[in-house]
């Protein structure tokens, strides 16, 4: 689903990598009726902040703050959007701000609601979320689950904000590892059809550029059918006609396995992402 309104909370951001930076570049360009003058953000890479501290327009609306524990004061929803090497000592040294009236929101990948709660203490509310790439241009695919503190009006809190860069889905925790597989990862499968099917029509003749951006504007216009309520199967329909060029290229995918590659990588994929959350386990224990 997508919601069409931020929450005014004060929303603080640790990490303005690539997810971090694209949640605060929606916020941004999100309604000004919702109070996003109290956006607070850190990053120990002092390079990711001087976009922000440079910007004058933004500097009047960003606090950029000199440490974790600043944004974690000035918050009432903490975005943690960290590596997960990092994610035990930042959520450690910002613990003793947090009230259980707060919200800490993380995508740190592979970190169970229930270690987070453990690093936190008792009663404090985590949100967990599964975010992808395409945060970059809006077209994020958020998945989240709420731990075991958090409650459901947490949780439209959260979707509220993660609606600025795309689509948001609840789900329960035990399917955010295939989330990953088939969307966190799932992008840059996508990607390497687009450049694979590219290099056919440079194969052919094409200029690179033109052959990239009608493979990625082609991709885009099956995503949209799909979305619209055309099956895939019935987009084949469509556009195979007897004897044609379609069929024989689907031919030719079906022959050499690529359906079951695309398949593979989904499922090997999953099983990563179902590992990593073994290590982060087993390594409380």
């Amino acid at each position: 689903m997508k919601a069409k309104k931020v929450e005014g909370n004060r929303i603080g951001i640790i990490g303005v990598g690539n997810i971090g930076s694209s949640i605060l570049r929606g916020l941004l360009a999100a309604d000004s009726s919702t109070g996003l003058e109290r956006i607070s953000i850190y990053d120990t890479n002092k390079k990711a902040l001087l976009d922000f501290e440079s910007d004058s327009e933004i500097k009047a609306i960003v606090k950029v703050c000199t440490s974790n524990e600043e944004v974690a004061k000035n918050s009432e929803v903490i975005i943690l959007a960290v590596k997960p090497g990092v994610m035990k000592a930042v959520v450690k040294e910002i613990a003793p701000f947090i009230t259980a009236d707060e919200i800490l929101i993380s995508v740190a990948a592979g970190a169970l609601t229930k270690t987070i709660e453990g690093y936190l203490g008792e009663g404090k509310k985590v949100i967990r979320v599964m975010p992808n790439i395409g945060a970059r241009v809006s077209e994020s695919v958020c998945a989240l689950c709420k731990g075991r503190y958090a409650e459901t009006d947490d949780e439209e809190i959260a979707k509220g904000i993660l609606s600025v860069i795309g689509s948001v889905y609840s789900v329960s925790e035990s399917d955010l590892d295939v989330i990953t597989g088939l969307s966190g990862s799932g992008i840059a499968f996508f990607a390497a059809i687009i450049d694979a099917m590219a290099d056919g029509g440079v194969y052919k003749g094409l200029p690179r550029d033109l052959a990239l951006a009608i493979s990625a504007e082609t991709a885009l216009g099956a995503a949209k059918m799909v979305l619209a309520g055309d099956t895939p199967s019935a987009i084949q329909a469509m556009t195979a006609s007897p004897g044609g060029t379609t069929i024989r290229g689907l031919y030719a995918m079906d022959s050499r396995g690529v359906k079951a590659a695309m398949m593979t990588a989904v499922i090997d994929a999953t099983e990563r992402s179902a590992e990593i959350s073994r290590m982060d386990t087993a390594n409380e224990e």
